[in-house]
């Protein structure tokens, strides 16, 4: 199983920083491409309910008049038909600009070499680029019981999820988050016992952090806020549990999370993050 990521650069004059609300705008622009290709697949995905198999960076400047974009793909099928999409496009429209497209590039992280070469390792320190927020159960129900408190639940009624944002470090929900992505798309084992209950009970610990701001922007299609945080974070697993079977999975995750990013409205540019430094 392999994961794509499709990069590609742009150029415009003059000269301007876009926001974080510019994920928002390229959402727009993905389905607008990926419609000229393929109408089916553009209007399946717009109407997914469930955890999405792509993602979206923001734009982000890296030169004067120069930026770039990544769209990070789960499925074979949409990572062709975008390169088909835009390998036919000389411009864009986006945030009242036009761009020229200078470049695209294509990389593929291949899941089972990921899996192999993973290090136990017992310290990150992370930087969140862009503004990430997770959803929290509430009641809270660790991941590992949750199959079966709903079951008890059918018994005597519907179960209900309720759910609050949290625009804050937390590594718990952001490895929950990593996990389902894995779960859905990876189709390989993580080769971790048990792996939930371990998480749950400490296995990954916050650390510190450092120039963590929360940020709240309007997406005005949604006619809805949306919550996040940016900054560094240092995580650590605990002496006391610490499993390396489970620290090669967390080095796992939190690698396959580089590249399709964690948490909410990852479509929209949300939870972009990068792996500064770790620690064996």
């Amino acid at each position: 199983m392999t994961i794509d990521s499709l990069r590609i650069m742009l150029e415009c004059n003059p000269d301007f920083k876009p926001s974080f609300a510019s994920g928002l705008h390229l959402r727009g622009l993905f389905y607008r491409a990926l419609s000229s290709v393929d109408p089916s697949l553009s209007s399946r995905l717009h109407d997914y309910k469930t955890l999405s198999p792509f993602s979206i960076s923001p734009l982000i400047r890296i030169g004067p008049g120069r930026y770039l974009f990544r769209v990070t793909s789960c499925l074979s099928e949409l990572s062709d038909a975008l390169v088909k999409a835009f390998s036919k496009m000389s411009k864009v429209e986006l945030l009242n600009r036009s761009f020229h497209i200078l470049e695209i590039s294509y990389t593929r992280l291949d899941l089972e070499k990921l899996v192999k070469s993973s290090a136990p390792c017992r310290k990150y320190e992370i930087e969140f680029l862009s503004p990430t927020c997770f959803r929290r159960p509430c009641p809270y129900i660790p991941l590992h019981a949750m199959g079966f408190i709903t079951r008890i639940l059918k018994l005597f009624s519907k179960p209900k999820s309720h759910y609050r944002f949290l625009p804050l470090p937390d590594p718990i929900l952001m490895l929950r988050n990593l996990k389902r992505q894995w779960d859905r798309y990876a189709g390989l084992n993580l080769r971790a016992r048990r792996f939930d209950s371990w998480l749950e009970g400490g296995g990954v610990a916050l650390s510190g952090v450092d120039g963590v701001k929360t940020y709240r922007l309007y997406n005005r299609a949604r006619k809805r806020f949306f919550v996040g945080f940016t900054g560094r974070v240092r995580l650590s697993l605990p002496a006391d549990i610490f499993r390396e079977d489970c620290a090669k999975a967390v080095n796992v995750l939190l690698k396959l999370g580089e590249e399709t990013q964690v948490g909410v409205n990852r479509t929209g540019g949300f939870g972009m993050y990068k792996i500064l430094k770790r620690h064996e």
